[in-house]
């Protein structure tokens, strides 16, 4: 009998454990969780001295059709934010540098903010997958005037518009490597992890802290530094 009692409570204690830090249906089905990315600048510092204080990592946290990208930089001086809401269909952009915060607002694909647009960039989907982060991803050749790069991309991650803020919003995938100008800056951004976690909600707060001004204020502020 006290053997039974043991068993019983082993059990239980089980499946607590389980579910306190077993993963939820979203978390496991790769509809939420937290992208790593490497920053990787193409140029080097010779050709712009400020890439040395650039950041080398940048973050993208995806929930319920909501995603914010942060990139920091400078030991905290310098600050971009970029938060999507598919089911309000709107954007937010927020910048902190030097004490100054800036917000700005569109609908969903109005306008990008920060990439660079590659008007008439062609985008062809060859054959060949790479393992990126652990997940399997397509490979396409991205062609834009005299230069041409290689686009990876997964449909294991689920996440609505994923590419919203870069020229390469047509691509039906995650993109877990790519190639773009970055305030006139080209960038290589490669995934190196996937965080399958819960996000909170919270995270897609927007402060209330923050000014609201045009685009070009905020990329006249950019430019203003580098």
């Amino acid at each position: 009998m006290k053997t039974k009692y043991i068993r019983l409570i082993i059990v239980s204690l089980s499946l607590s454990l389980f579910t306190f830090f077993g993963c939820s249906d979203d978390v496991s089905d790769g509809k939420e969780g937290i992208i790593h990315f490497e920053l990787t600048y193409i140029d080097g510092e010779n050709s712009n001295p400020i890439i040395t204080f650039l950041p080398n990592t940048m973050t993208y946290a995806f929930k319920n059709g909501q995603t914010i990208q942060k990139v920091e930089g400078w030991g905290g001086v310098f600050k971009m934010i970029g938060m999507s809401d598919t089911k309000k269909d709107s954007v937010t952009a927020l910048m902190k540098i030097l004490g100054e915060k800036f917000k700005y607002q569109c609908r969903l694909g109005e306008d990008s903010f920060g990439y660079e647009p590659l008007e008439g960039c062609k985008i062809k989907y060859v054959n060949g997958t790479k393992e990126i982060a652990g997940y399997k991803c397509k490979r396409a050749i991205a062609t834009y005037k005299d230069q041409k790069f290689e686009l990876y991309y997964t449909e294991d991650i689920k996440i609505e518009n994923a590419n919203w803020n870069t020229p390469f919003k047509d691509v039906k995938g995650v993109l877990l490597e790519y190639q773009i100008s970055m305030f006139k800056i080209n960038t290589k951004i490669v995934a190196t992890k996937v965080d399958k976690i819960k996000v909170d909600d919270s995270e897609f707060d927007i402060p209330n802290d923050y000014t609201s001004v045009k685009k070009e204020k905020i990329e006249e502020t950019v430019y203003k530094f580098m």
